[in-house]
């Protein structure tokens, strides 16, 4: 093994808007579960308009909800935390078919190790990684989750852990979408960076790849 490729996962391998969408279906059935008279349409189409635009899908649900009369019935941190810990519907959920394609051929490659590193909630960023196939590419023991080890990618930590464990590397790469929250620490170690830009719509867009 001479190279350790890194991936971030939210709008590098899978795009992110497609866990809002796996999301809002979920949610829009878990309330009208709860409260028949709301309908479910009508909560995924609120979700989904907000999501496609851009806005706060939370702040949009407290709306209808109180344009359904609903504020006091419905808890909106047990709602947040329903859409955070949700399993990803398969059928919506799922990598790029560019970064299959790229995953499959460093498989191959004896002398490459791929990695991913994440920030974010432990069981929902796991459930991610379940539901979108992920795990048949990373070891348990390559898959770094900022809530599991402490510290997000605003701070080193992680990558001197896998340069750490990969000691015997000769190259480290990131591969991610968001230049100032992935490739910081990486540039300043000495890693090659490589900004991808696989969906059109990006959660967090940070202008397009030189």
């Amino acid at each position: 093994m001479t190279r350790v490729v890194c991936f971030d996962l939210d709008d590098t391998l899978v795009a992110e808007a497609l866990f809002l969408k796996s999301g809002s279906y979920h949610i829009s059935r878990w309330l009208h579960a709860k409260h028949p008279a709301l309908p479910e349409l009508r909560i995924l189409s609120c979700m989904l308009t907000a999501i496609g635009t851009r806005c706060n899908h939370y702040s949009a649900l407290e709306r209808l909800l109180k344009e359904y009369g609903l504020s006091d019935a419905i808890d909106m941190a047990s709602a947040v935390a329903e859409f955070r810990r949700h399993m990803p519907d398969a059928a919506i959920y799922h990598p790029a078919p560019s970064m299959i394609e790229t995953l499959d051929r460093l498989r191959k490659d004896p002398e490459v190790r791929t990695v991913l590193i994440t920030d974010g909630r432990s069981a929902t960023q796991r459930n991610k990684i379940k539901a979108a196939g992920l795990e048949e590419y990373f070891d348990d023991s390559d898959i770094f989750i900022s809530e599991e080890t402490g510290h997000d990618k605003s701070h080193p930590d992680v990558f001197l852990r896998v340069m750490e464990k990969y000691a015997g590397a000769s190259e480290f790469h990131y591969i991610g979408d968001n230049p100032p929250k992935d490739f910081l620490h990486p540039s300043r170690l000495g890693w090659h960076t490589h900004q991808v830009w696989p969906f059109p719509l990006m959660i967090h867009p940070q202008g397009m790849p030189r």
